[in-house]
């Protein structure tokens, strides 16, 4: 099998997306499958170069995802297509080969999948972004919806899959396949002796999205806390200045800027760190406290994996794979109130990791995909 990864973001970070795109390549390559990326994500080329994956630097403009952009894809949209077309056929193939393309943006969507039907390629479209106006009020929308029937749609969870359903997606050919994480680097950690303070994490985007405000607000009134908040995004300057706004005083230590919410609430934000199970192993709790719909985030999958009480909202798809007060808790989202009492009614113990080992698993999800190949080829 010869599968192309493509993506034309209007903006690229590293992100869960892009972890998990390079997660599945990888997956796929070591299980015999030939696989290239083909698109203008700079992180993903430069994850590709990094790992040797086979990939093509192509530039065909922006996705038609804000108005203007919309607009301009009415005439753009011809040498776009030709750009992609004559782009796959010069990937090397070999004879009797069968050729997939996965796509990841809404250009080569739009633009790729006639095309592909009609030379007998199979078409999975992998949806690991949030549904917003972006996709709601898109005048490209009935087309998409119409395209959408020539593709087999994967949903990274339930919710996500009952969303598209709710766009008009044919339910025949739209699936779930919940991300993976490798369970062999994600172990349970040890049980250590904790100081005083207790230790809150929360690995996410910097955008509105993702509600880090609302986890902001939520410790602000907790004594004896420490709020590490690991990211990067458009939102950051304005997640600075609420807590500057709400800061009795700041000092600098090794890893940056600490912001004191009072005497003994401080709260930290890194864009990264270098080891990220070594940084969820030193927390007593991990939060992610996302707003809206948040298709099925790695972060709290990691989190549980190192056996860390874990606090996620229900706008999140990964909370609807759990046993809420067993294996996490599950918090409405945009609630300030219900988070803070969420965060003070932790306790330590080790909540059960079993629905990340059965629901989870790195290789489950590979297998699942290379079952929608078997499917495809019948076809």
């Amino acid at each position: 099998m010869h599968i192309f990864f493509t993506r034309f973001p209007l903006e690229s970070q590293f992100g869960g997306a892009e972890v998990q795109t390079l997660s599945l390549m990888e997956g796929l390559k070591e299980r015999g499958h030939h696989v290239a990326f083909l698109g203008s994500c700079p992180v993903l080329l430069e994850k590709c170069f990094a790992l040797s994956v086979p990939y093509f630097d192509l530039n065909i403009g922006p996705p038609p995802v804000t108005k203007w952009h919309a607009i301009s894809f009415l005439w753009r949209q011809f040498l776009m297509r030709k750009k992609l077309i004559n782009a796959i056929n010069e990937q090397p193939v070999t004879r009797n080969e069968q050729r997939v393309i996965f796509m990841l943006s809404l250009s080569e969507k739009l633009l790729l999948t006639t095309w592909a039907a009609q030379n007998k390629i199979p078409v999975f479209w992998i949806e690991h972004d949030s549904i917003g106006r972006w996709l709601r009020w898109n005048p490209w929308l009935p087309k998409l919806r119409r395209l959408s029937r020539l593709a087999t749609t994967v949903a990274v969870s339930d919710m996500s899959k009952r969303m598209y359903l709710d766009l008009g997606w044919n339910p025949e050919n739209t699936v779930v396949i919940p991300n993976g994480i490798d369970l062999r680097k994600f172990y349970k950690r040890q049980k250590i002796l904790r100081s005083t303070t207790f230790h809150i994490g929360c690995v996410a985007r910097l955008s509105p999205e993702k509600g880090v405000d609302i986890l902001i607000k939520a410790v602000k009134n907790i004594p004896n806390i420490h709020l590490t908040i690991v990211g990067t995004g458009r939102d950051e300057n304005c997640i600075r200045k609420l807590l500057e706004q709400s800061t009795l005083e700041t000092h600098s230590n090794d890893e940056g800027q600490v912001y004191h919410l009072s005497p003994t609430t401080s709260v930290t934000i890194l864009p990264s760190v270098p080891d990220i199970v070594s940084f969820y192993h030193s927390l007593d709790l991990f939060i992610l406290p996302s707003r809206d719909h948040d298709p099925c985030p790695l972060a709290p999958i990691e989190a549980m994996a190192c056996g860390i009480p874990t606090i996620m909202t229900d706008a999140c798809g990964t909370a609807q794979y759990v046993e809420n007060g067993k294996e996490a808790i599950v918090v409405p989202a945009g609630n300030t109130e219900v988070l803070h009492e969420a965060i003070k009614q932790t306790t330590l113990r080790t909540y059960e990791a079993a629905s990340v080992q059965n629901t989870f698993s790195f290789e489950r999800m590979i297998d699942r995909y290379e079952l929608l190949f078997a499917h495809s080829a019948k076809l």
